[in-house]
């Protein structure tokens, strides 16, 4: 049988797997306005950041890391109202006065990824619970 705990570890996984494919949905639908951020970037500023420049092109569902580093220019902006490591341009201005269309959808991808990463953590706190006795 079941118990509580047991329960609540499954719900925790299954929120959680949902939010991180909700998160890599949402990514996959920002290629667009990632790709329309960029021309209004080199626009203003001349080129991309040179991280940028370099990991444009890879496919960022296969190498995580590209993904991450590609996309701070925009995020951290976002986030910490901070320009990204990687540009000498001071651009969170630039960014954060985007139209809300094009910048609107990646707080939600950042939303979903936060909240997948919070189910995880509650569900290996419930699995170290189970584990030791609580359960």
């Amino acid at each position: 049988m079941i118990n509580t705990m047991d329960k609540a570890f499954i719900a925790a996984g299954c929120l959680g797997f949902g939010f991180a494919i909700a998160s890599l949905v949402a990514s996959t639908l920002n290629k667009k306005r990632y790709k329309e951020i960029c021309l209004l970037y080199k626009e203003k500023f001349g080129e991309l950041p040179p991280m940028v420049q370099i990991f444009d092109d890879v496919n960022t569902l296969y190498v995580n890391f590209t993904y991450s580093v590609k996309m701070q220019f925009i995020f951290k902006p976002l986030l910490w109202n901070r320009s990204s490591h990687f540009t000498k341009n001071d651009d969170k201005d630039f960014i954060r006065g985007l139209p809300k269309r094009l910048i609107g959808p990646f707080y939600l991808e950042l939303y979903f990824a936060i909240i997948s990463l919070a189910f995880f953590i509650i569900g290996g706190v419930l699995m170290y619970v189970i584990k030791h006795g609580g359960g």
